[in-house]
C-alpha cells in the first residue's frame, strides 16, 4: 500500500472531503491512501439515529475513531455496549470485533483513520458498487475478501 511518490502537506476541514454513500452513508474521503504515501487514509462519517455496521473485523488494518457529534453505543469484542461521546478516541487494534450505532435522536459525526491505509478504497469501492446495478451479497462478500474485513450477523 506504500507509494513511490512522497506525500505533500494537505489542509482538509471536515466538509471538504470527496463524497462517497457505501452503505447509504453520508461520508468523505478527507486524506486518500495516496495522499499519505500509504500510511493511513482518513474518513469522516455521519450516521443517522439507529446507524452504524454491524460487529466486524479488519485483519490487516488498526483503526482510529474520533467522535465529532453525537453518541454512540460500541461494542468490543462482544462487550456490553459502551456509550461514547463528543471528544472520545477509539484505538481499535486489527484483529478486533467491533460495532457502534448512533444512539442519539440527531446525526453523530466521527472520523475513522485506518492504518495503513485502504479503508478509503473499500468504501470507495461499496459506493461505486451499489451505485451500478446488479451488486449482490456475493459480489459484497468479494470486496470484503479483498479488503480483509469480516462482519459477524
Amino acid at each position: 500500500m506504500s507509494s513511490n511518490a512522497a506525500p505533500s502537506p494537505k489542509v482538509v476541514e471536515l466538509n471538504q472531503g470527496e463524497p462517497i454513500t457505501p452503505f447509504g452513508l453520508d461520508m468523505q474521503i478527507l486524506l486518500r491512501t495516496e495522499d499519505t504515501g500509504g500510511a493511513f487514509s482518513a474518513i469522516c462519517c455521519v450516521h443517522k439515529p439507529g446507524e452504524g455496521p454491524v460487529p466486524h473485523m479488519h485483519d490487516h488494518q488498526d483503526e482510529y475513531f474520533y467522535v465529532v457529534e453525537g453518541e454512540y453505543d460500541l461494542t468490543i469484542n462482544g462487550s456490553e455496549p459502551r456509550r461514547i461521546g463528543p471528544g472520545t478516541l477509539i484505538f481499535m487494534p486489527k484483529g478486533n470485533k467491533h460495532g457502534f450505532k448512533n444512539v442519539g435522536d440527531t446525526p453523530a459525526r466521527m472520523i475513522d483513520w485506518s492504518i495503513p491505509g485502504g479503508q478509503d478504497r473499500y468504501f470507495r469501492e461499496i459506493s461505486e458498487a451499489q451505485a451500478g446495478a446488479g451488486f449482490t451479497g456475493n459480489g459484497m462478500d468479494e470486496v470484503n475478501a479483498r479488503h480483509h474485513t469480516t462482519y459477524f450477523r
